[in-house]
C-alpha cells in the first residue's frame, strides 16, 4: 500500500511540473500558428512519440469493440477542450487559464458523486475548495484578465477534464497506455481537416514558438497525458484531478529557475493552501472503495 501511495504521489508531481509549462507555451505559440493548428501540432507530435511504443497488435484485436470509447475520448479529453483553451488563450493570460482549469476538480467530484457514486466524500470537497482558494491567491486577483467569451470556453474545458476523467475510470477493462495513446492518435485525425480554416502547419516561426510547440506536444500532451490516465485509473476520477491545481505552483518554479521570477510571499500563502487541499483530498479516504 505505501509503495503504491509512493508511485501515486510520483505520477501527480511528475504530471503537474509538466503541465506546468503548457499555458506558458500556448500562450506563446497559439496567437503565432492559430488555436486549430497548435491541436493539431500538439496531437500529432504526442501520437508520433507514443504509438510505436503503446500500441500493439495485442491491442489493435479488441479496436472494434474499443472504438466507441476511444473516439468519445478523443473529442472531450483532447481534441475540444484543447482547441477551447487555445483559443481561449488569445484573449486571456496564462494565470487567468489556471485558475478556471482550477474548477476541473470541483466538476470531477460532482460528477462522480452524482454519475459513478464513488464514495467521494465533504472532506474531499472540503480539499477542493481550499486549493481553489489558494489557487486564487496565489495568481492573485489583481492579475486576472476578464472576457466572457474566454472565461466560458475554459469553464466548458474544464467541464470536459471532468467528465472524460470520470468516464476514464470506468474503462477499467481497457488497458490505459494504449487508451490514452489511442485517443491522441484518433484526435489527430478528427482535427487535421480543421487545420485548413488556419494557414496550416508552417516551419517557419521563430524557434521560440517553435520550441513551444514541440514541448507541448511531447512533454506536456503525450508524456504527461499517458501518465494521468494511469493515474486516474489507480487512485479514481476526483484524486487525479487535483493535479490541475499543483499546475501553477510547478510553473512557479520552472519561471524562478529559468527566468528569475520572483516568489513572493502572497504567492507562498498560496501554495500552502493549494498543498493543504489536494492533501485532504489525496489522504482522507479512497474513494473507490465501496
Amino acid at each position: 500500500m505505501q509503495k503504491n501511495s509512493v508511485i501515486d504521489w510520483s505520477l501527480i508531481i511528475a504530471i503537474g511540473i509538466a503541465w506546468g509549462s503548457s499555458f506558458l507555451f500556448i500562450k506563446i505559440s497559439a496567437p503565432a500558428v492559430g488555436p486549430i493548428t497548435l491541436v493539431f501540432s500538439r496531437l500529432l507530435i504526442a501520437s508520433l512519440i507514443l504509438t510505436p511504443f503503446f500500441i500493439t497488435k495485442k491491442h489493435l484485436r479488441n479496436i472494434k469493440n474499443d472504438f466507441p470509447s476511444i473516439l468519445f475520448l478523443a473529442c472531450i479529453n483532447a481534441s475540444i477542450p484543447f482547441y477551447l483553451f487555445s483559443r481561449a488563450a488569445l484573449d486571456l493570460n496564462a494565470g487567468t487559464m489556471s485558475v478556471i482549469n482550477g474548477t476541473t476538480p470541483l466538476f470531477a467530484f460532482i460528477i462522480a458523486s452524482l454519475w459513478l457514486r464513488l464514495s467521494s466524500n465533504w472532506i474531499q470537497l472540503l480539499g477542493i475548495s481550499i486549493g481553489m482558494v489558494g489557487l486564487l491567491i496565489f495568481v492573485g486577483y489583481e492579475s486576472l484578465e476578464f472576457s466572457l467569451f474566454a472565461l466560458v470556453l475554459c469553464l466548458l474545458a474544464s467541464f470536459f477534464y471532468a467528465f472524460s476523467s470520470n468516464f476514464i475510470f470506468k474503462t477499467k477493462e481497457i488497458d490505459a497506455t494504449y487508451l490514452a495513446s489511442m485517443t491522441l492518435l484518433v484526435a489527430t485525425f478528427l482535427v487535421f481537416p480543421f487545420t485548413f480554416l488556419e494557414s496550416g502547419l508552417n516551419l517557419s516561426h521563430p524557434s521560440e514558438v517553435l520550441i513551444s510547440v514541440f514541448l507541448l506536444g511531447f512533454m506536456c500532451t503525450g508524456l504527461a497525458y499517458m501518465g494521468y490516465v494511469v493515474l486516474i485509473k489507480r487512485i479514481g476520477p476526483v484524486k487525479a484531478s487535483t493535479v490541475v491545481l499543483i499546475v501553477p505552483v510547478s510553473g512557479m518554479l520552472w519561471a524562478n529557475i529559468f527566468l528569475d521570477e520572483v516568489i513572493t510571499p502572497t504567492m507562498l500563502m498560496g501554495c500552502l493552501l493549494i498543498i493543504t487541499g489536494v492533501g485532504l483530498v489525496n489522504f482522507f479516504k479512497d474513494e473507490a472503495s465501496t
